[in-house]
């Protein structure tokens, strides 16, 4: 959805005495540095990256204002539809006030991507997060290893909850885990750091941060970006044509793997072994099976709980309660987006989903089959790797609950302001 103003005022984007783009392109470097520390937590979970957040949509909404800049509120639909959805079974379920909190971070994460995506009309503001992003990583994964291996778990977050893997400032070890594989990604598009030898060691320091995570939802992301990340390469530098044999010969390579050698493994057996040996393989592989059991557990019931209710939900963030007030087994979250939408916003709210992965999907498929003007090409040289992240947190909501992670609103904003620059180029050399 765009929202025209009025014909924009001569003298550019930084006119003197108004909100100038580039203070809001610092606010949001620094908000972007904030997003790894989640914990401790504020009243409802809040974090100083919604501070940081609640100030760049301030001063955004104030500059465009005053600019009579033209703004673009991305993925508008599906979240309309989310929000309906999620307000529409609130209230046929009644569910208690402390839900609309939960709408509430709905508004203000797209309220933080619309802001991100200004950065079509400030190259200033795309270099500031992706800089900030591509700096913070490494940094913090160097620190947080670091106080991993010496036994800090102040700082790496290691506690009886989770044996001995590390959540590092997130409170969760797969949070940690998504947002450093997404990291890594976004740092391999912006070829930042930007000395390939220092580049290298920042790649270690995330992947040795990852792996102590010991989640295996990040290890199996991580393995679906690289292997669509080497796809897409492939078709930018040789063509559609290599392109799509590379991503033929992947899927029958995965596919010979799951018919042919996966049944004549015991992953029982295997998962043993890990159990009894070091200690991050036995809290991490070793309690697959039990994880993935507890995971099908919840699909049943819920699924089941889906079928006995009216199709408009229980309401956002029930579905623990519907399971207890049902009398369920095992009450738990959904810890899948998919069903959790079905189960707290409905048919309506399942909607709103598809369209938000659409609107997602087309904007990927934009920035691998397309061309940014050179000013944003310098900084983000390979924007095709942007677009991996897509499919990874596709992924990731199968087995969590993806749609309020700050660091994907993060990359969701500024998807949307590169593709937006892409639809200005096109105009400009239509016209």
């Amino acid at each position: 959805m765009t929202l025209t103003a009025p014909q924009r005022a001569p003298g550019g984007i930084n006119r003197p005495g108004l909100p100038r783009g580039d203070v809001l392109a610092t606010m949001m470097g620094l908000t972007v540095c904030l997003l790894p520390f989640l914990v401790p937590a504020g009243p409802g979970n809040t974090a100083l990256a919604d501070v940081g957040m609640t100030l760049c949509i301030g001063l955004a909404l104030l500059w465009s204002v005053r600019e009579h800049l033209p703004v673009k509120v991305p993925y508008l639909l599906g979240i309309a539809g989310l929000l309906l959805g999620g307000a529409f079974a609130a209230y046929v379920a009644q569910a208690p006030v402390g839900v609309g909190l939960v709408l509430a971070q709905d508004v203000l994460l797209l309220a933080w991507g619309a802001a991100l995506a200004l950065g079509r009309h400030n190259p200033a503001i795309v270099s500031a997060v992706t800089r900030a992003w591509c700096r913070t990583a490494p940094v913090y994964s160097g620190v947080m290893a670091a106080a991993y291996l010496l036994g800090i778990n102040a700082l790496s977050g290691v506690s009886a909850k989770d044996g001995v893997r590390a959540s590092y400032t997130f409170g969760d070890p797969n949070l940690a885990g998504n947002y450093l594989v997404v990291s890594l990604f976004v740092m391999a598009a912006c070829k930042c750091p930007q000395s390939p030898g220092v580049r290298r060691i920042a790649y270690i320091l995330v992947l040795a941060a990852i792996g102590f995570t010991g989640s295996n939802g990040a290890m199996l992301t991580l393995l679906v970006g690289l292997v669509l990340a080497f796809t897409v390469t492939r078709y930018r530098r040789r063509g559609a044509l290599i392109g799509l044999t590379t991503l033929a010969a992947s899927v029958l390579l995965a596919g010979l793997v799951f018919v042919f050698v996966m049944p004549r493994v015991d992953l029982g057996q295997v998962r043993e072994a890990a159990a009894g040996s070091v200690p991050l393989l036995r809290d991490s592989f070793g309690r697959s099976g039990s994880s993935t059991s507890e995971r099908a557990t919840i699909v049943h019931e819920g699924t089941n709980l889906f079928f006995e209710g009216d199709a408009t939900g229980y309401g956002p963030a029930r579905t623990k309660a519907a399971l207890a007030a049902n009398q369920a087994p095992y009450v738990k979250e959904a810890h899948n987006d998919y069903l959790a939408t079905l189960l707290e916003r409905g048919l309506i709210g399942a909607l709103g989903l598809l369209a938000l992965g659409l609107a997602i999907g087309v904007r990927c498929f934009r920035l691998v089959v397309g061309n940014l003007p050179e000013s944003y090409a310098a900084l983000v040289p390979r924007p095709w790797l942007l677009a991996v992240i897509g499919p990874i947190m596709a992924t990731a909501a199968g087995f969590y609950e993806v749609l309020h992670f700050r660091h994907l609103w993060t990359w969701l904003g500024l998807v949307a302001a590169l593709v937006l620059v892409m639809q200005d180029q096109q105009k400009k050399r239509a016209s």
